[in-house]
């Protein structure tokens, strides 16, 4: 095994394949990146045996690939990521000088990286799930951007961790919940699709940070154990998450009471601005609304306390008080991205609405709580 690459080319992609590699493994060769250097392509793979990456490089004019023996190795991650990535020059070579010793060199020095044979790796099963569908690189960043933050941190229900995608016809229901929140973005398909999967919050911000510019779709398959998504001559496969994620429609209010409309970065900035004044660690607001005017006040015996009137708050309905945790609030108004925000209120202890009036793709609901009084 012998080539010439470019070494930020290489870097960029061990970055990648890296990102399915867990330190903890059991299994030494699973720490490792399993380096496959073919005749017209090298395949770098790594995985923690839930999680695959596999990213092929073909000889181009940006990474300046060059093969002159074939082989494979396998070799400790996070050794080899930090040599490609401190050593000058903008070409590197790797050698196999024999069965685990790599030679890692340019014009101002040699590294040596103690590896695994290659038939160390155990057998992984890349096959393709027969359900196929496209989203472009934009529409799934807006999908994870929209919705991984109302994600579960709790492992005590798998499924609220990650980001149920359920296809109804041409429409792509993407939602998010930890039982007190909810966020959902509908996506249109290009022809009619008919699934319902949980996939981690974790791979898909893996899969998001591994994408480059706005070229090309991403091709997704799927099935009921798994899916995989192909982009940039990288496969990206992971397990789904196991249990029935909550029907979301039932969730989501049909009838309101009252309506509420402002400039989303008056709401949020007025939000914000309360954040330290916390009650046992929770930043509570009350939200007072009225034709006449509408005010937000925090308070905690222990910090103090505010109250502020939102200037270019609009509101039509029943006057409502009601209580709710900031945070998630602050968090749905920056998902939504819109200059302004509308809340539909049903009820004082009643799960409340949160759209942008220009995207009806788009929605949110918070969980009111009782009055910090």
């Amino acid at each position: 095994m012998k080539f010439t690459i470019n070494r930020k080319y290489l870097s960029d992609k061990l970055t990648i394949v890296s990102r399915a590699i867990s330190m903890y493994s059991p299994l030494p060769a699973l720490s490792g990146i399993w380096i496959e250097v073919m005749k017209d392509k090298i395949q770098l793979t790594g995985s923690d045996s839930t999680i695959s990456i596999q990213s092929t490089i073909y000889p181009d004019e940006i990474n300046h690939l060059h093969i002159e023996q074939t082989g494979s190795i396998i070799v400790e991650s996070k050794y080899l990521q930090e040599i490609v990535r401190k050593m000058d020059f903008d070409t590197i070579e790797f050698e196999l000088m024999d069965t685990t010793l790599l030679r890692i060199s340019n014009k101002q020095g040699v590294f040596h990286l103690n590896g695994i044979e290659s038939n160390a790796y155990p057998e992984l099963d890349f096959y393709q799930p027969k359900t196929e569908f496209k989203l472009s690189k934009n529409q799934l960043r807006t999908i994870v951007t929209q919705t991984a933050f109302a994600c579960s941190d709790k492992d005590s229900r798998p499924v609220l961790t990650g980001i149920n995608f359920k296809a109804i016809d041409t429409q792509l229901f993407c939602s998010a919940t930890d039982t007190y929140r909810l966020a959902r973005k509908i996506v249109q398909l290009e022809q009619p699709m008919d699934f319902n999967i949980t996939i981690s919050q974790k791979s898909l911000g893996d899969v998001v940070k591994s994408l480059e510019g706005e070229e090309n779709d991403v091709d997704i398959f799927v099935d009921n154990k798994k899916v995989q998504f192909v982009f940039d001559d990288t496969l990206y496969q992971t397990n789904l998450l196991d249990g029935a994620f909550p029907d979301v429609e039932r969730i989501i209010p049909k009838e309101f009471i009252s309506f509420y409309q402002s400039d989303s970065t008056e709401l949020a900035r007025a939000i914000d601005r309360t954040n330290f004044i916390r009650k046992d660690k929770v930043h509570l607001i009350r939200l007072e609304c009225a034709a006449k005017e509408v005010h937000l006040k925090t308070r905690s015996s222990e910090i103090g306390d505010s109250n502020e009137i939102l200037m270019s708050a609009i509101y039509n309905g029943e006057d409502l008080t009601i209580t709710c945790n900031g945070t998630y609030m602050l968090d749905a108004i920056k998902a939504l991205n819109g200059e302004r925000v509308e809340i539909d209120f049903t009820g004082v202890l009643k799960p409340f609405r949160l759209t942008n009036p220009e995207d009806q793709s788009v929605l949110m609901i918070v969980v009111p709580v009782r009055s910090f009084d």
